[in-house]
């Protein structure tokens, strides 16, 4: 019977769950990662509805940060709906927008959603790396 050989990036889980759970003991890494996931969408929000209007080459500002956010938000979409990519995309596509244009309180709940993904997303890239698990040849 032949074993099977695995490394530590070939093993990895990066569900949500198993994402907290590397957190655990992680304090400099969970909040340089909480910090940095919150500036992105928080910067976005603060652009699009307080400066954009007045000099619209900002929106290209917003645009980047939409980017930066929605591939993190779609990874945990697709786990969370079980790969489903249009659950993922919908979902996504629901917070990143609803943060940019949307006002009242559904935009500031949409941008307490990006902050948690985007702070536990990158909290957990600083502790186990970013780097994906290998594929089988």
């Amino acid at each position: 019977m032949a074993t099977k050989k695995t490394t530590k990036s070939a093993t990895r889980d990066y569900s949500i769950l198993s994402q907290l759970r590397a957190l655990r003991g992680q304090r400099l890494a969970t909040v340089t990662g909480a910090i940095i996931g919150a500036v992105v969408p928080v910067l976005v929000y603060r652009i699009a509805h307080h400066h954009a209007a007045i000099s619209p080459a900002l929106w290209l500002i917003v645009a980047g940060g939409l980017l930066f956010s929605a591939s993190s938000v779609y990874g945990w979409g697709m786990r969370l709906f079980g790969g489903q990519w249009y659950k993922a995309g919908g979902f996504t596509l629901l917070l990143e927008l609803s943060t940019v244009f949307v006002q009242g309180w559904e935009s500031k709940l949409a941008l307490s959603v990006l902050i948690l993904i985007n702070a536990v997303n990158l909290a957990h890239a600083l502790v186990v790396g970013n780097r994906p698990a290998r594929r089988k040849a």
